[in-house]
């Protein structure tokens, strides 16, 4: 093996190919790009899809890293409401929301709760729009049988601490666009492997240095299996938990059961059914760790306020967004 062979990616026995291999069939896409970071993927997606200085239509009920690398473009964000089960970007909000400026949407699956693909696909194509998934809280999680955000054209997985499958660090980009693969290996990977993958002569030496660590693809392959076995368990307990404690009458009953949808719960975060009851909620659950939920609405937080404050005024454009993240809070048991 050369000495550039595990930056370049291509080579055998290489475990960043072997990765990749093992996500195109799990997730059943055509093309996979392993990356440093989900960060560095959603990079890699806008520039790929040549998003600078454009409008994108996203949830604002997510963890600012989502945005974090559209904005560094120079994109400009617009906010659609949530959907009460999954709490993803509603479909019917962006044909509402969308205008001549808007490119693309991003929806995320936020706390690995699925958003409902079939729908975003349909307003993506209808309205001529670009659909990116932020499903990096998603590993293993299923709606309507496939994988989380299968009908995007582009999703990016996260495989950093905490999440389904820890690597230390690391993410994926998966797609069934050949030419969107093609821009994603010129943008984000080596270029060796630009040079020997894509058959080209000259090669872009000003890509990011967006490669996925190879140590971090072998952890990420020797717990591959055994991360994507440990959902369903996990998810059966949660579902058990979620019931008991809807019978307290303390908490609503669970809403994403009815859409077939099989959440890989980074987060299990039920809503309150009337008002936020954590002392009573203890005492009758004594040990669960019970405490507000992780993520606020991006349009309240200083760091995005002080930089898109003509955007402070929209919140009557996504009610439920702003009911929800009133109502929900985060659950982790004690063992």
């Amino acid at each position: 093996m050369s000495t550039s062979s595990h930056i370049s990616g291509i080579h055998e026995p290489n475990a960043v190919t072997a990765l990749e291999r093992n996500l195109r069939e799990r997730f059943g896409t055509r093309r996979a790009v392993c990356v440093s970071s989900a960060t560095t993927g959603l990079m890699g997606v806008a520039l790929a899809l040549g998003l600078r200085g454009a409008e994108f239509l996203t949830t604002p009920y997510t963890y600012g890293a989502t945005l974090a690398a559209w904005l560094a473009l120079g994109n400009r964000p617009a906010f659609g409401d949530i959907e009460l089960d999954s709490l993803g970007l509603c479909a019917h909000s962006v044909s509402k929301r969308r205008t001549s400026a808007t490119r693309a949407i991003l929806a995320v699956d936020i706390y690995g709760y699925p958003s409902d693909s079939d729908a975003l696909r349909r307003a993506a194509d209808d309205c001529g729009l670009w659909y990116v998934a932020d499903a990096a809280q998603a590993f293993g999680a299923r709606r309507g049988g496939r994988p989380a955000s299968s009908r995007a054209d582009a999703v990016v997985l996260s495989f950093t601490t905490g999440k389904a499958l820890d690597a230390g660090e690391g993410g994926a980009v998966l797609t069934d666009h050949d030419w969107l693969y093609e821009r994603l290996v010129w943008y984000t990977q080596h270029p060796d492997r630009q040079k020997r993958e894509l058959g080209l002569l000259t090669a872009n030496e000003f890509a990011i240095n967006g490669h996925m660590h190879p140590a971090a693809a072998r952890m990420a392959l020797r717990k591959f299996d055994a991360a994507l076995r440990k959902v369903d368990p996990s998810r059966r307990h949660i579902e058990r938990l979620h019931v008991a404690m809807a019978q307290t009458g303390l908490v609503e009953p669970p809403l994403w059961s009815a859409t077939d949808s099989q959440p890989s719960f980074f987060r299990f975060v039920p809503a309150w059914r009337r008002r936020p009851a954590f002392e009573e909620l203890r005492n009758a659950f004594p040990r669960l760790r019970i405490a507000p939920a992780p993520v606020r609405l991006l349009p309240e937080q200083g760091c995005f306020r002080a930089q898109y404050p003509n955007l402070l005024s929209e919140r009557a454009r996504y009610p439920e967004a702003v009911r929800q993240s009133k109502l929900r809070f985060s659950v982790e048991t004690g063992g």
